[in-house]
C-alpha cells in the first residue's frame, strides 16, 4: 500500500507561530541583494528619507559618549609619597575618594605604565625610566602593572 500513498513532509515554519519571531539560523529573503532587486523606486525614496532623518535626529547623547564607555573596570593602586598604598576597585571609586578627575587618574596610570625614558635638558636620553608620575601628590598605577610593588613600603 505504501507505493500508492502520497506522503507529504510536515511544513517547517521559519518563524515562531506564537510570537512571530524568526527562528535562529533563518536567512533573510533580501540578504545580499541591492535595493533595486527587492524594492520599488518609491519605497527606496522613503527609505533614504528615513535613514537621513535617523542621522539628523538620532539621540545626541549616544553620539557623544566617552570612548571608555563600556570598558571593563580596572583596579587602581594609589601610592603616597611615604610609601603607603591603597587599592581601589576602579578609577571611578578612586575619583570619589581622592577627589582627582577620572581622566587625570587614568592618564597618570597610563604614563606610569609606558615607562618613558627621561631625557636631559639638551634632549639626549639619560637611560633612566620615569614611573613616578603623580597627581595631587599621589602616584597611581594599574593593579596588573607590577612596578607599583617596588614603590610601596613593606
Amino acid at each position: 500500500m505504501s507505493n500508492y500513498e502520497l506522503q507529504l513532509e510536515p511544513v517547517r515554519l521559519n518563524h515562531n507561530p506564537i510570537t512571530g519571531k524568526f527562528l535562529k539560523g533563518h536567512l533573510n529573503v533580501n540578504k545580499g541583494k541591492t535595493w533595486d532587486e527587492f524594492m520599488p523606486k518609491r519605497a527606496q525614496r522613503k527609505c533614504r528619507k528615513g535613514w537621513k532623518n535617523l542621522d539628523i535626529y538620532r539621540d545626541k547623547a549616544l553620539q557623544n559618549r566617552s570612548p571608555m564607555a563600556g570598558m571593563p573596570k580596572r583596579k587602581v593602586i594609589a601610592v603616597s609619597k611615604d610609601g603607603r598604598w591603597t587599592c581601589f576597585e576602579s578609577i571611578r571609586r578612586a575619583e570619589e575618594i581622592i577627589g582627582c578627575s577620572r581622566g587625570a587618574i587614568q592618564n597618570v596610570c597610563r604614563k606610569n605604565q609606558m615607562r618613558k625614558v627621561v631625557h636631559s635638558t639638551n634632549g639626549k636620553p639619560t637611560g633612566k625610566v620615569n614611573t613616578d608620575y603623580s597627581r595631587g601628590g599621589i602616584r597611581f598605577y594599574f593593579e596588573d602593572d607590577p612596578i607599583w610593588m617596588t614603590k610601596i613600603k613593606h
